[in-house]
């Protein structure tokens, strides 16, 4: 859970995330044993997503702040975030589209199956498969050159 939230752009808040999803399913009326795995995933989903939305728009405040704020107090009061133990792949899936980034957190880091996702997102299997081969390609290009500047 806590990977797929992080893919989401959740770095810092990923504890935040991660109690909110909890406070969600234990408040919730569980689904069938059968479905629950599936349902899990989409509530982490929709979570990272709500999330995210809430945080562009604190983004947005802290920018109009900034302006009008000295810029040492608006570092202080921004704090400044931690450092991602590999900057070139965070950087390279932070890129990403949110569908895509969702996909590669699902069958990398959740290791669910395509059919799974394609449930958790509720979009056709051809459609995760296209989003995760996309994804991929993008992370490879994105990687090389990176790489390549580094030479």
């Amino acid at each position: 859970m806590r990977r797929i939230l992080f893919l989401q752009g959740l770095c810092e808040e990923v504890d935040d995330a991660v109690q909110e999803v909890f406070i969600k399913v234990f408040r919730a009326k569980l689904p069938a044993e059968e479905t629950f795995l599936g349902w899990f995933y989409t509530v982490i989903l929709n979570t990272g997503r709500d999330l995210g939305r809430r945080r562009k728009t604190r983004k947005g405040l802290l920018e109009r702040l900034t302006e009008a704020a000295p810029a040492e107090q608006a570092a202080a009061a921004a704090g400044d975030p931690p450092r991602p133990t590999d900057p070139s792949l965070r950087s390279a899936l932070a890129a990403l589209a949110p569908d895509f980034r969702e996909v590669v957190a699902l069958r990398f880091f959740a290791d669910l199956s395509l059919e799974q996702i394609a449930r958790c997102q509720g979009v056709p299997l051809g459609t995760v498969k296209s989003r995760l081969h996309g994804a991929l390609a993008r992370l490879r290009t994105t990687l090389a050159t990176e790489e390549t500047d580094d030479d």
